[in-house]
This record gives structure tokens, sequence and C-alpha cells, in this order.
């Protein structure tokens, strides 16, 4: 079997890459930068396109186009329009949402099956709800291009097959009219490399989340529960980059959080092991990498239904509505007071995880491959 991947980012999509090229089926890796494989895949088998991001990123700072979504109307047309040249002869094109309409035209031609990807809700769940949180807090939200919300929901329409990573996300397809049948589930995974567990260095009950600080996250809901707890020997700690929007959301709660920056992804394993409970209260996500990276690491969590975890819930932490703020005091209080029983909770969370490698994840999107084309590779 040959695939071909396509991707304007780096995702988890390398890790798919990976995969295939040591089961011998990867037939080409096209995405943006280089770096993103150099040390995964033989370059012959890789194909960079930096253009649409170089072009994107100088559109992104401009403000009245970032807030009207030409960002990814420029980098992801763009990558489409100049990756369909190397699309050639293959089983399966399989490309991320909004990086494929135009290049999976060319691998139609050539005979292949097409496969899509989306990493997050449906196009409409996710502008709707993300809209409906930043009106709450007169905040002009980055809104996605139209065109590209209807780019995304063509692809889906023309995939054969669109690969989602949650039951959360497959429900809001669903309930936009999507076939059950075109959806197919597969959570994502972990570095077991990266990820482990590590000793606690002190006595602090201390809360961690990582990722970007946004609207999108929840952070503001956690920032609210965290002041109103207000924990003696208690840290929150915040890491990831700061969207604009969040500002001056902190700088209403400054002083109750620590806040860490960019922390190395292989470094972030110490953050982990020196916390006692992961939290993310998330809008929307579809399956979120650090809930993976933090069960990996022995950590309890607390998530919003809405993060597409993998988490079980009174197992290895526990699932709230989103926006439930006294279900994060709750919750909090209860991780606080019962030390051990959180640490039991991050014990069932290390070893359930263990089953979700990206060997895991691969074996899984073979087997939609294997589906579609009607063969046994």
């Amino acid at each position: 079997m040959k695939v071909i991947v396509s991707v304007g980012g780096r995702f988890h999509a390398v890790h798919l890459a990976t995969q295939l090229h040591e089961r011998g089926a990867l037939e080409r890796f096209i995405t943006t930068k280089r770096w993103y494989y150099k040390d995964a895949i033989p370059e012959r088998l890789g194909k960079a396109i930096p253009l649409p991001e170089v072009i994107g990123t100088l559109v992104r700072k401009i403000p009245a186009l970032r807030a009207k979504g030409y960002y990814s109307y420029v980098k992801d047309n763009l990558f489409d329009a100049l990756a369909r040249k190397y699309v050639t002869g293959c089983d399966v094109f399989h490309a991320w949402g909004n990086y494929g309409l135009i290049s999976m035209a060319n691998a139609r031609e050539l005979g292949a099956k097409v496969v899509i990807e989306r990493g997050s809700t449906h196009p409409h769940y996710q502008d709707e709800i993300l809209s409906e949180e930043f009106a709450r807090y007169g905040v002009a939200i980055e809104k996605a291009h139209p065109q590209i919300i209807a780019k995304g929901l063509e692809e889906i329409e023309r995939a054969d097959k669109v690969i989602i990573p949650s039951e959360f996300v497959r429900r809001t397809f669903i309930e936009r009219g999507i076939p059950e049948e075109k959806l197919s589930v597969s959570p994502y995974g972990f570095d077991a490399s990266n990820f482990r567990k590590s000793e606690k260095k002190d006595d602090t009950f201390r809360a961690i989340l990582v990722g970007n600080i946004g609207i999108q996250k929840g952070v503001h809901y956690l920032l609210q529960a965290w002041q109103e707890l207000a924990l003696p020997n208690a840290e929150l700690v915040l890491i990831g980059r700061i969207e604009e929007e969040m500002k001056p959301v902190l700088k209403k709660y400054e002083g109750t959080f620590t806040y860490r920056g960019h922390v190395k992804h292989e470094e972030l394993y110490k953050e982990y092991g020196n916390a006692s409970v992961f939290v993310l209260p998330s809008l929307q996500e579809g399956s979120a990498l650090v809930t993976y990276e933090a069960m990996a690491c022995g950590l309890p969590l607390i998530v919003s239904e809405n993060t597409g975890s993998v988490v079980r819930d009174g197992k290895d932490g526990y699932i709230l509505p989103i926006r439930d703020v006294e279900g994060l005091k709750e919750k909090l209080t209860l991780f606080y007071e019962n030390r051990e029983q959180a640490a039991q909770m991050g014990d069932a969370a290390h070893e359930y995880v263990q089953q979700f490698s990206w060997a895991a994840y691969a074996d899984r999107v073979m087997g939609v491959y294997r589906e579609i084309t009607g063969g046994t590779a």
C-alpha cells in the first residue's frame, strides 16, 4: 500500500508519517517545514513547502486581516494549491482538514482513495461555541474565514472516510448531519520516551495546565475557581503561549497563578512530575494531546467533556461539563484533601494510557485504509 500524507503544518501528522514509513507504506509526506520530519523519515520521502507559512505569518500580523480569518484563508489555500503537484500515484491520499480540497482532486484522477483527518469538532460547532464564548467576554474572536469553513465541509463530503480523534467530536459531526458510516474515531498517542513518571520534589499542592493560554481552553474558569478556593500551600501553574485576548483576563487574576511560559516538549515531564493534578476545562478540543502526556506522567486529570479526552471518569480523574466553576472547585478540593486518592488515580491513568501509543494510532488508521481500498496491507 502506498500512502501520501499532506498537512500544512506539523500537528501529529509527523507521527503518522513516521509509522507509515516504518511499515513501508509511506509514499510521500508533504508539509511546510523540513525540520518537522528531517529526523523521522528519509529526505526522499519528504517535501517541504515553506511559502504558505511565511506568507500566512505576515498576514496574521495585520490585525484587520487576522480578525477576519485571512491567516488560514491564505495559508491553507496556498499550501493546498502548491501541494497538489506533489500528489503522485498512490493508493490513499490522506490530508488534514482545510488543506486537501484541491489536492484530493488530483489524487482522485490518479485512482486514489481519500481520507480527511479532522483534529477538532465539526466546523460549525467550533465556530458557534467559540463565537458564543468570546461574545460573553466582549472579545473579538479571530473567526474562521467563511470560505475555509465551506472548504472543510466540502472535503468532508468528498472524502471516502473522515478520521476524528474522539467520541465527543463524533457527536458534533453526527448532530450536524454527517453520516455515521463516514466517520472513524482514532484516538491519539504519546511518546513514551518523553513522557514518564518523575518524583515530585515538594509537598505543595500544584495544579497544572499546559497549552495555549486562551478562551478556548477555558483558562478563565480555572482561574476563577482557583481564586475562589484560595487553598493554602497550593500553586496553579500555566504553561504555554498566551493568546492576545487572555491578557486582560490574566491581569485580573494577577498573583493567583504562576506562569512558566514556554517549556521544551522533552522537558515537560518534569513539570508534570512536580504537579499534583492536571486541569483542562476546554470549551472545545478534538482530543487534547496534553491529556495523554499528563496521564503518562502519572497525574490524575480534571477535564471538561469537550476536551475529547480518553480519561475514564472516576478512575483516572474527573470529567465535568464546560463552564463548571463549582465542579472545578469541588474536584480540586477533593484532590487537595485526599492526596492518596489523587496518587491512585494518577497511577491508574499512567497504566491505562499506555495502550494509546502512536503505533496503536497508526494501526487504527491503517485499518481505515484497508477498509476503503479493500486491501489487506
